[in-house]
């Protein structure tokens, strides 16, 4: 482990906290593949001594990279490199891809159906509701099957209001299009926040086959819309995530 360390120094006059550059430190080990999914990473003794930092500061830096879903820690055991570090998610308004791509993770999608539709059911209430449109509108609808390198992680239907997702439907939708950074680069609409409702809940048959896990297997579901800077709503998103690849981490001040 100190071998791997020698590389990378921490700059004591740096304005960057300490804590910070020895966070983007085990991040980059992290990326580059030298800490791989499962590896204990350097013990705090080992850390502090390396870089003639303290402890407390040691800590501090785990701390942010547990929250960020990069590590975790096995009591007794010590702390570990994630298999995929999606823990904040759904906190952070960016696109799923984005957010992946910042952490070194390959991403696909599987496009399941994208298509033009007009409330005929009741199955539509939400999206129109979430979108504040009126019932005689069209939508545009996208349902994708999302995957963290090869493996599926959540189950994804987005809802827009027909002036913002028709060109999808016109030029068709690849799967390396990030919905949001479509919305803001084509449409010029800037996203300012969302409104997300989750709860937990379990497998259905259909469901759990896509995802790749057994029926009745821990799932979050999550329903919300997404606004812009104006206050309209834009996105209405209905998303399944497998429970055993995700994580909230709420961090509650006062």
């Amino acid at each position: 482990m100190t071998k791997m360390l020698s590389n990378y120094f921490i700059n004591k006059k740096s304005h960057t906290p300490i804590y910070i550059q020895l966070r983007d430190i085990l991040i980059k080990l992290i990326k580059d593949k030298q800490l791989k999914p499962n590896d204990r990473i350097p013990s705090e003794n080992e850390l502090s001594t390396t870089f003639g930092i303290s402890r407390m500061t040691v800590r501090h830096a785990i701390r942010e990279l547990v929250k960020e879903g990069f590590i975790h820690i096995r009591r007794g055991e010590g702390t570990f490199v994630n298999e995929f570090p999606v823990t904040q998610m759904l906190i952070k308004l960016e696109g799923f891809s984005a957010v992946m791509q910042q952490m070194g993770i390959h991403t696909h999608s599987q496009i399941l159906k994208i298509q033009k539709i007009v409330q005929k059911s009741a199955k539509y209430d939400y999206a129109y509701q979430g979108l504040q449109e009126d019932l005689n509108q069209p939508l545009v609808m996208i349902r994708r099957l999302r995957y963290l390198e090869e493996s599926p992680y959540c189950l994804e239907t987005s809802f827009l209001k027909y002036k913002v997702g028709e060109k999808l439907l016109e030029k068709g939708f690849d799967e390396n299009i990030s919905i949001y950074g479509f919305i803001e680069k084509e449409s010029k609409i800037h996203l300012s926040r969302a409104e997300h409702i989750i709860e937990p809940a379990l497998a259905k048959n259909t469901t759990a086959k896509q995802l790749n896990i057994k029926p009745g297997s821990p799932i979050l579901f999550v329903k919300g819309t997404t606004y812009s800077k104006t206050n309209q709503p834009v996105e209405y998103l209905e998303g399944i995530y497998r429970g055993d690849k995700y994580k909230l981490i709420v961090d509650v001040t006062k």
